[in-house]
């Protein structure tokens, strides 16, 4: 992960998160909630060159994004938490 040796995230790591975030964001509204599109953002930081394209096709206009939907738990803001603990950890 990407971390303060500056390791970037692999396009093979960005498509794996992305598969997970597709199979945990349930609702219509997820993909467009500022919960997973911050998630994203933060992916986007941290994805090598070859991932960046991969997590372009995901991120919303700013105009589209909303506030959390109150989902709980939501998987995508946990699956963002669990991956910046172990961003830290790295």
């Amino acid at each position: 992960m990407a971390g303060d040796s500056e390791e970037r995230l692999s396009k093979e790591e960005v498509a794996g998160l992305l598969a997970q975030l597709q199979r945990a964001s349930l609702r219509e509204g997820c993909w467009s909630c500022e919960c997973l599109q911050g998630f994203v953002a933060q992916l986007e930081l941290d994805a090598a060159e070859g991932g960046r394209p991969l997590l372009e096709e995901h991120r919303v206009d700013a105009s589209q994004v909303h506030s959390g939907l109150g989902c709980e738990p939501c998987a995508p803001a946990e699956m963002f938490a669990e991956y910046l603990m172990r961003k830290r950890e790295a």
